[in-house]
């Protein structure tokens, strides 16, 4: 059996793929993809804490921010811990590499 993201060969008994976690055909579970609590590369202000849970929720990062904002001056700064803590846990989103560009057998481009 293979892999239907990444194409991978996967053992029959698998639920999932080992390589990028998709769910297998013989998965209980739905074959919907689960969104990933991560930090994204693009469209951060300061460590992309709030762009990563506005993404994970599914709502507008403009009211995560805001709520961060509030939750900051909130007694005793448990929104900036949460935030600092978010920050260490939280993982980036792997990197994107660009596609390889193959040149003919021939050799000429």
């Amino acid at each position: 059996m293979y892999c239907t993201k990444c194409g991978i060969a996967v053992d029959e008994k698998a639920n999932f793929c080992p390589d990028c976690g998709n769910p297998t055909g013989r998965n209980a579970f739905s074959t919907r993809a689960y969104p990933k609590l991560s930090r994204p590369r693009e469209d951060r202000k300061i460590a992309g804490v709030c762009a990563g849970f506005a993404r994970y929720l599914n709502i507008d990062i403009t009211l995560v921010r805001l709520i961060t904002v509030i939750l900051a001056f909130w007694p005793l700064g448990l929104g900036v811990i949460a935030y600092i803590v978010s920050w260490i846990v939280m993982p980036n989103d792997p990197l994107q590499l660009p596609a390889a560009h193959t040149q003919p057998a021939d050799g000429h481009a």
